[in-house]
């Protein structure tokens, strides 16, 4: 009898000991979950229709719209912790049904439901960068639109227009670096200039106090107000409009007066586009976002200088420059419509400065609002280049990609040719 009552207590404890393994098991698996082999499917959670601004029209902001509320929805889930967003591009489609690629990333949050929708590598702080889905958006009525699809992709640069390198627009657009040959220093309250990357250094014979030093770096000079080659080197100077000029690599200097009777002044742009031709472009009289503008040519190698007129606008100058003695480009910084998003004000003259008019800049409806100011061309023959870039707010794709526009006719029209990367944003993905 003893022994059968052992036996039932012996089965009895083991009973309860399973019990306890199983449910310490069970216990462990929820606060460990095994790494679902087959990946959760984001689609499972699709349609998802939202109703938009009325202004909202663009397919890129529609998307950018469902898809940041789309992702506040997994977010309030608990599935992800945070979502930003680096650029939405149309691949294809119309005003009913359209495809926008998106490049985007999302933080993890540390606890919660582990849902893996495939969002790839999980790097520090639990960050999943670089995360592409091309969306599939159809449009119900007037203000309301769903996404009915996700595809994912690992094409970064997908539905970009062709993208260079900073050193591969140099090489195509011909412009030489001899920045490091060529260059100045301000040392010791000196102006030197080197034409050997610093092996040998001259001293320019001007007071520190009569250059043009940068606004935001008292050991540089301004922008623009420089020339520095071989063949002549010159400064503008302050207070009086006024050119130091060297033709010898700095053994002897002439300084040149070129006007006494202009207001205070704010820009200066010196270019020479032969050995004989040169302008000095120049701007002043600024009242809050307007200026009057001043440009002046030579024809003997900056012996002497002709005041040939201006351009009958009044906004910022941002950049200018001169191809030859006849054609030439001076860029106002943004033009602005009401209602419209900025786009480049860019102008012309085919006359050595005397007449000018407004050139178009055709920025893809993709891009409207982020490329918004000209840069000065360069040009191989009738063949040019130009640069657009983001202004000094720009934050597509890090603020300093640009656009890149061509043309045929000595700039009177230009057509997009792609993207110039000086940072390898994209070319390194």
């Amino acid at each position: 009898m003893k022994k059968r009552q052992l036996g039932l207590l012996l089965v009895i404890l083991l009973c309860i000991a399973i019990l306890i393994v199983e449910v310490f098991k069970d216990d462990k698996e929820e606060l460990n979950p095994e790494p679902v082999e087959n990946a959760a499917n984001i689609n499972d959670k699709l349609p998802y229709t939202l109703k938009v601004d009325a202004d909202d029209k663009r397919p890129e902001i529609i998307a950018y719209r469902i898809l940041f509320d789309f992702m506040k929805s997994l977010e309030d889930d608990g599935i992800i912790s945070n979502a930003s967003y680096t650029r939405f591009t149309k691949l294809s489609g119309d005003e009913n049904t359209f495809v926008v690629a998106t490049v985007f990333q999302v933080q993890l949050p540390e606890s919660g439901p582990q849902v893996d929708y495939k969002w790839g590598e999980i790097q520090e702080n639990r960050v999943v960068p670089n995360i592409v889905w091309k969306l599939t958006i159809n449009k119900l009525d007037q203000d309301t639109y769903t996404l009915a699809n996700i595809e994912r992709s690992n094409d970064i640069q997908i539905g970009l227009p062709p993208v260079e390198t900073l050193e591969d627009y140099h090489k195509k657009a011909g412009i030489e670096e001899d920045a490091e040959r060529n260059k100045y220093q301000i040392k010791d309250e000196k102006l030197m200039v080197t034409y050997d990357n610093g092996r040998n250094w001259k001293t320019v014979p001007v007071p520190i106090d009569n250059l043009i030093i940068s606004g935001y770096n008292e050991s540089n000079l301004a922008e623009g107000s420089y020339v520095i080659t071989p063949e002549k080197t010159a400064f503008v100077l302050d207070s009086t409009l006024r050119i130091l000029m060297s033709t010898d690599k700095g053994e002897s200097w002439n300084e040149v007066v070129i006007s006494e009777q202009l207001p205070p002044l704010r820009l200066r742009i010196l270019g020479f586009t032969s050995e004989q031709d040169g302008y000095l472009i120049v701007t002043g009289d600024k009242t809050m976002s307007s200026e009057a503008n001043f440009i002046f040519k030579t024809i003997d190698g900056g012996q002497s200088w002709n005041n040939v007129g201006s351009v009958e606008h009044y906004r910022l100058v941002t950049d200018g420059g001169f191809i030859n003695d006849q054609l030439g480009f001076i860029s106002f910084g943004e033009y602005r419509e009401e209602s419209k998003p900025p786009i480049p004000n860019l102008y012309r003259t085919t006359d050595g400065g005397v007449n000018w008019e407004r050139v178009e800049v055709p920025i893809p409806e993709e891009y409207l609002g982020y490329f918004t100011i000209a840069e000065i061309p360069t040009f191989t023959g009738t063949e040019g280049t130009l640069l657009v870039n983001q202004g000094p707010n720009g934050d597509y794709l890090g603020g300093n990609v640009l656009a890149q526009f061509s043309t045929q006719n000595q700039g009177k029209t230009w057509s997009f040719s792609g993207l110039v990367d000086p940072d390898g944003v994209l070319l390194s993905k």
